[in-house]
């Protein structure tokens, strides 16, 4: 972390607000699709993957507070809430930090695709993303299949549930997930490096960011992240206005 950002940390208040936002949207999605109420089940089940993300993200960085090894366990277990190996993705981020933009950045391709590129190739990136993070640290081969193996089992238990009792709770899940990260490309990579921070939707996300909404952040507040990673994604706000302000060129493109 940048010295002059070592004071924005979370509280523990804020830490456990950020611990628990993608299990408790879990426990509401799920609580809502048995009742049959899908028309809130569905919007519940794409906040858990973008606060599954968020939580991932910031346990990439280390900059949730935590021990080593309960961050490692949180970056599985939210990289297995969007059914991916948080391990794996954390590989090809931080190579993004480091390369960002350049020929050896897998992460950052699809911000220099064109959109309708991003559109069709999308859904197949995310696949790439996996046998080129096996490839960048084959150091941590172990816990990549380890936690690709955890999210077949979870595929699995879910169709069983469908078999067996032919709840369809978890496939629904499965096919939001699939979505979000099919979409990923765009959400995640295009749009952020694509659009400055002087842009009026950047900054109309820059005010609601304001009111703790960590999603919001991440999207506003794009090129701070890339300047002071450790600082948790809630905070980038703060951090945008009290640090200052990183160049903008080094991560458009």
């Amino acid at each position: 972390m940048k010295k002059n950002s070592a004071h924005l940390q979370l509280t523990t208040g804020q830490r456990r607000i950020e611990l628990a936002r993608p299990w408790a949207l879990a426990a509401l999605y799920t609580a809502s699709a048995l009742a049959g109420w899908w028309w809130l089940a569905v919007p519940v089940a794409v906040a858990v993957c973008l606060a599954a993300f968020v939580q991932m993200h910031d346990a990439m960085h280390n900059a949730l507070g935590l021990s080593k090894p309960t961050n490692e366990r949180i970056l599985t277990l939210s990289g297995l809430l969007i059914l991916k190996s948080g391990h794996a993705l954390q590989v090809t981020h931080l190579r993004h930090h480091g390369r960002c933009l350049t020929d050896d950045d897998p992460e950052g391709a699809p911000a220099t695709w064109s959109f309708s590129r991003v559109l069709w190739q999308g859904p197949w990136h995310i696949l790439m993303l996996r046998r080129e993070s096996l490839r960048i640290a084959p150091h941590t081969r172990r816990i990549q299949l380890l936690e690709t193996a955890l999210t077949a089992v979870l595929l699995a238990v879910f169709v069983c549930v469908y078999f067996l009792t032919g709840s369809v709770v978890g496939l629904v899940y499965w096919g939001v997930a699939f979505f979000m990260s099919a979409t990923m490309p765009i959400w995640a990579s295009y749009i952020p490096h694509r659009m400055a921070s002087r842009h009026p939707a950047a900054r109309t996300a820059a005010a609601l960011a304001q009111i703790w909404t960590p999603v919001v952040s991440s999207f506003a507040f794009h090129h701070v992240h890339h300047h002071y990673p450790r600082v948790p994604t809630a905070l980038l706000y703060r951090a945008a206005a009290e640090l200052p302000p990183p160049p903008e060129h080094n991560h458009h493109h």
